[in-house]
């Protein structure tokens, strides 16, 4: 089988071995009528059969060209050989051509001129510059996470308003909406017309066809906000010439900045803030990048180091997404997690791999949760009440005792606490820090009424701030109830 391209002009741009090809077939299979140069063929004395009628019927372009190169295919072993012509380049953009190189036949492919080059010299473009070149259906179906701004942009096969809509929506999650496009449309005549418009614009006029394509020159640097541009801009900041706050640091010193970044994004959950967890991610993802532009200097890792790791890590453990295992239920991956986690780390106890600097509460959270992985537990939240009270009469019992075991008490009244909030499914974390906050409301309005009634807090007795304090109470109720 002999594969040949039409070049996306007239027939000027078809190559002499590919015309004298052509020529000497008894018939040409070709993917589309479609082309400027199918009548100079027709008068040249090329026998064609078209195949624009497998694109009736299909659900998606994929399956047509499907349909199409098993046409081909079937063709080659009924003949022995055939000739298929493509537009273009056959390896340029032209998906027919991939399933028949998928196919156990013989194949061969004469270069061609490519509409590529045609789109070079219409816009005056060196793509030794820097380009990614995608087709507008792949790229609506995968998104914008592939896309570098930072080099030019080409986008073929746009070839009507709708798919240039979509492209437009896909593209403003990286580019700004008043970001050139250029729109370059292949005419019958061989020429390519070039029409600029801005992003926000693209779609709002009928100039889209099958020979249409998108152009989107780079964005400058400093106007691009994506990962690798805050590795950048951390790598700047620890240079020699960089900040002196951020080059004075280290994984010591950062390491209570993490803790509290993750608190603040962790508080913004609660308050159901999406805005505020946004930002508090980016400062979060700050930390992050930080300490591995410090591994980094130090010779450790680096930043793709950290990335990989993860991803392989996400992958190993999820065998019932990407590979073939199956998993009915959440608990069955949790405990599939666990069992690869083991055999990774040889971890001799359940309860090895808890950090012992995470704070208190989610510690004690953590190793209750891990006891109970193998039933080691209370069965409700209710049957651990008479814990709870059991625990406060043991703390009573010590006071009366003298100071010795104090803590210890507290301690295991805070760790059944910790239990039966998690047997009732609340972050103790959380409703511990909405418990002292609202108890910092309520004393910033006892301040308040002590001076809108000239007293001075600090000199009432305690039955005084106790009024206070239930009418500070008082005043919520009729708050809410209004």
């Amino acid at each position: 089988m002999k594969v040949v391209g039409l070049g996306p002009g007239p027939m000027g741009q078809v190559t002499l071995e590919t015309l004298e090809v052509l020529r000497g077939a008894e018939e040409v299979l070709v993917r589309t009528s479609r082309h400027p140069c199918i009548q100079d063929l027709r008068e040249a004395g090329v026998v064609m059969r078209f195949l624009d009628h497998l694109y009736e019927n299909s659900e998606d372009l994929e399956e047509t060209y499907r349909r199409i190169a098993l046409e081909v295919v079937a063709a080659a072993r009924e003949r022995g050989e055939v000739v298929y012509a493509t537009p273009g380049n056959p390896v340029v953009a032209e998906r027919s051509v991939q399933l028949l190189l998928e196919e156990d036949v013989d194949l061969v492919i004469l270069p061609a001129v490519s509409f590529l080059d045609a789109v070079f010299v219409a816009l005056g473009w060196d793509p030794v510059e820097g380009m990614t070149l995608v087709e507008a259906g792949s790229l609506v179906e995968r998104g914008a996470s592939g896309l570098d701004p930072r080099g030019a942009l080409l986008i073929c096969q746009v070839d009507d308003r709708i798919m240039a809509a979509e492209v437009k929506t896909v593209l403003l999650e990286v580019y700004p909406p008043d970001h050139p496009v250029a729109v370059v449309s292949g005419q019958e005549d061989g020429g390519e017309k070039v029409e600029w418009t801005v992003l926000e614009e693209l779609d709002r006029s009928d100039r889209f066809h099958h020979l249409a394509s998108l152009f989107l020159p780079p964005l400058p640097g400093e106007e691009v906000y994506d990962f690798r541009r805050l590795v950048e801009v951390v790598a700047r900041l620890r240079a020699p010439d960089g900040c002196p706050w951020d080059r004075k640091q280290t994984h010591q010193s950062l390491a209570r900045h993490m803790v509290e970044e993750a608190h603040e994004a962790v508080e913004a959950i609660s308050r159901g803030d999406m805005e505020h967890l946004c930002e508090e991610l980016g400062d979060l993802l700050l930390q992050v990048v930080l300490h591995a532009q410090l591994g980094a200097e130090e010779g450790f890792f680096h930043i793709g180091d950290v990335t990989r790791g993860i991803v392989e890590k996400l992958v190993r453990r999820h065998p019932h997404v990407f590979g073939k295992d199956t998993v009915d239920t959440p608990e069955e991956v949790l405990a599939r997690w666990e069992r690869i986690k083991a055999a990774e780390k040889g971890v001799a106890s359940l309860m090895d791999g808890i950090s012992p600097g995470l704070p208190a509460l989610l510690y004690a959270f953590k190793v209750q949760a891990r006891a109970a992985r193998v039933g080691f537990d209370w069965g409700m939240g209710e049957e651990v009440l008479p814990k709870l009270r059991e625990e406060v009469e043991e703390l009573a019992a010590a006071l009366e005792e003298g100071d010795y075991r104090r803590e210890e008490e507290i301690g295991d009244l805070l760790f059944t606490l910790v239990n039966i909030s998690r047997h009732l499914r609340v972050d103790p974390e959380v409703a511990l820090k909405k418990a002292a906050g609202k108890f910092a409301g309520r004393f910033r309005r006892m301040e308040r009424l002590c001076e809108e009634r000239g007293l001075k807090l600090e000199e009432l007795s305690l039955d005084q701030m106790d009024l206070l304090w239930e009418e500070v109470k008082e005043g919520e109720g009729r708050t809410d109830s209004g």
